[in-house]
């Protein structure tokens, strides 16, 4: 994670301008400084009333109007021009840039320094930790042989995966199945259906949200070409919430545990 230059006080007005940035400063029981997130951070209970600061590119004339001293953004979901620009406006920049859970719990240390919240931040830490070693060591006791292969795909058409150096790539492995996607395809590649055969994942892991629903209910339809593909074939595709699997926030231990229980069911 690093930090653009800015005050070093504790700041009491904050932008979250992503969704995984707005959990992490919500765990951490700082709801009340927060004047303003991301659209994309609109479903969590906390930003209710919040101003809305637009997506990817956030709306910089509606932030500035808030007199922001600290902004938390995301390497991935924030458009790093918007963050520069807000940085050469003399506001405070911190940028999460987690690709591992063990990133997660960094950034939230360091999401913590800058608020005010260390105590708070590294009782979170200790409790996510706990919880992951448990899931984790649930994963090991379910294995008899070898890691099943698995793919965890984001988006149907045209299909886009996560690879090994990504959080969610991260998540399989913990899980206990072995990411069919190379780490030379990187990091979120779109591939073929030809590409997707060859590999032959045992399971597929997918997100659901309602943006996606319509595309995936449409791609896995009966007869589709999806079904050459041994997981959708014989019903081996394990679904999370999107708010949980796609956020490199606190709730991707919830992701952890919640694919490893799924998959003691559709791995017996």
């Amino acid at each position: 994670m690093a930090a653009l230059p800015g005050v070093a006080e504790t700041p009491r007005r904050v932008v979250a301008l992503a969704p995984s940035a707005a959990e992490i400063i919500y765990a951490l029981g700082a709801a009340d400084r927060v004047v303003g997130v991301s659209d994309f951070a609109a479903d969590l209970p906390e930003s209710k009333g919040k101003a809305r600061l637009g997506g990817f590119s956030p709306d910089l004339e509606r932030i500035t109007a808030l007199r922001p001293d600290l902004a938390v953004v995301s390497r991935d979901g924030t458009d790093r021009r918007a963050a520069d620009r807000l940085a050469s406006l003399g506001v405070r920049v911190l940028v999460t840039d987690a690709d591992s859970l063990a990133g997660v719990f960094e950034d939230i240390r360091t999401v913590g320094e800058a608020l005010g919240t260390t105590v708070e931040a590294n009782r979170l830490v200790s409790s996510l930790e706990r919880r992951a070693g448990a899931a984790e060591a649930r994963s090991r006791a379910r294995r008899s042989s070898g890691r099943p292969s698995a793919l965890a795909l984001i988006w149907p058409d045209p299909p886009v995966v996560a690879g090994p150096a990504t959080f969610i790539g991260d998540l399989l492995l913990r899980a206990g199945v072995e990411n069919v996607v190379p780490r030379s395809a990187g990091a979120w590649p779109r591939v073929s259906h030809e590409t997707l055969v060859s590999w032959s994942p045992r399971v597929l892991v997918r997100p659901d949200t309602s943006e996606n629903g319509a595309a995936f209910e449409a791609a896995f339809a009966p007869g589709s070409r999806w079904h050459l593909l041994p997981a959708v074939r014989d019903g081996r595709v394990v679904v999370l919430p999107g708010a949980w699997l796609e956020r490199p926030g606190p709730r991707l231990v919830d992701a952890l545990e919640a694919l490893v229980e799924k998959l003691r069911e559709v791995l017996p």
